[in-house]
């Protein structure tokens, strides 16, 4: 009698890709027909020949490896139905695969820098790193057609820790030499860090002259740098369930099309100390958009941001328009809906400790609220994109 179970094999690290390890084993458990195996102990400590037995010796169902794995090409040739992860290399024609969309990445982070109010902008990325040459060229397009250019500057691979020493010496010399204030997305939080090293050894400002964006939301490297790093969340839950639903597709013979894609899906950019700096040159308006990061909540009103600033309501409004492209009300909405969205994707609280957090008098209120600014209930939306349990 055949085994109603399938075995599958999901190479990865955890401290890369434990959102994608939690969105496959959410499909196992709904689906209850897999047995999951992800050999730690043998990914790190063992060598490529030593994987490539053991999986012989498996004989999985399907598997999920990084694209970046020396013997590759021999665990594919073993005819097993694989989904390529961690894609910093080319795609393999033919064969399915878990990306970043790099087009909305980059979209995202250009529109937070712009709602800034930036006219310098640079992007700091790796050499033979596919998605963050796509992040790379759609900040900059998306900059572009704003009528600003970017500076790119490409980190080749360091050969040792000396040739590391030396490129970030370059690295603050090309930070120096960007025209001030600048805001600079990294290609990944990890290369955001490089940045903050490169600002002190240049003694420049973050985020007052370099302005830095990371991309993943790696909170155990944005949260533990000074200052705290902003940083584009993606979704890797939903990615991992959904290629883990296309896994079961191809293990049961269907056929798919050539190239098929799971895209890695931006969530928010979640905003902290390293991009909290308005570079709009009308003073009060600057001010009037600190005063609304800081204070954002259901309460605050727009007659609150014209006091805070001395200005009329009616000159804020004119103001404030020509200078950020938008009304200060929209502007609130933006902050508070930001703040709700960090708040259900990244804490405990039940919704009801949110809505008191952020100024709502009860659930139903921010229900409506955030609704009308997302498209999706505040259950809705945590369910998709947080790693953690409703309460």
């Amino acid at each position: 009698m055949a085994d109603p179970f399938k075995k599958v094999v999901f190479l990865y690290a955890p401290s890369e890709d434990r959102g994608l390890w939690d969105g496959v084993v959410e499909y196992a458990s709904v689906h209850r027909r897999w047995l999951l195996y992800s050999p730690l102990l043998l990914q790190f400590e063992a060598d490529e020949e030593e994987i490539y037995r053991w999986l012989k010796q498996v004989q999985p169902d399907g598997l999920i490896v990084p694209n970046s794995r020396k013997n590759l090409g021999r665990i594919l040739r073993l005819s097993i139905p694989t989904i390529l992860h961690r894609n910093v290399k080319p795609q393999r024609p033919g064969r399915p695969a878990i990306v970043g969309n790099g087009e909305r990445i980059g979209k995202m982070a250009a529109e937070h820098f712009l709602k800034l109010g930036f006219k310098n902008f640079g992007c700091y990325i790796c050499a033979a790193h596919v998605p963050m040459q796509e992040r790379a060229k759609s900040f900059a397009m998306n900059v572009k057609e704003a009528g600003f250019d970017v500076a790119l500057f490409v980190r080749p691979r360091p050969g040792n820790l000396t040739s590391w020493n030396r490129e970030l010496l370059i690295l603050a010399d090309w930070l120096k030499s960007l025209r001030k204030p600048a805001a600079v997305l990294a290609g990944d939080d990890t290369l955001a860090v490089d940045i903050l090293t490169a600002c002190r050894i240049a003694e420049l400002l973050v985020p007052q002259q370099i302005a830095v964006l990371g991309v993943n939301n790696n909170r155990t490297i944005c949260e533990t740098q000074i200052p705290r790093i902003s940083s584009v969340a993606l979704d890797y839950r939903k990615a991992g369930f959904e290629a883990a639903a296309l896994l079961d597709q191809m293990m049961n013979g269907q056929v798919l099309p050539q190239d098929q894609t799971v895209f890695i899906e931006p969530t928010a950019v979640i905003p902290r100390q390293s991009t909290d700096f308005t570079a709009i040159e009308d003073y009060e308006i600057a001010k009037a958009m600190t005063f609304i990061r800081h204070h954002s909540t259901g309460r605050l009103q727009v007659s609150d941001v014209a006091d805070h600033v001395h200005l009329s309501v009616n000159a804020l409004q004119k103001r404030f328009k020509k200078a950020a492209g938008s009304s200060v009300a929209q502007e609130i909405r933006r902050v508070c809906a930001d703040r709700i969205a960090d708040l259900l994707i990244h804490s405990d609280l039940s919704i009801e400790e949110i809505a008191l957090a952020v100024g709502f008098s009860n659930p139903s209120h921010i229900a409506r609220f955030f609704r009308k600014s997302r498209g999706m209930s505040p259950l809705a939306f945590r369910r998709q994109y947080s790693p953690r349990q409703e309460r």
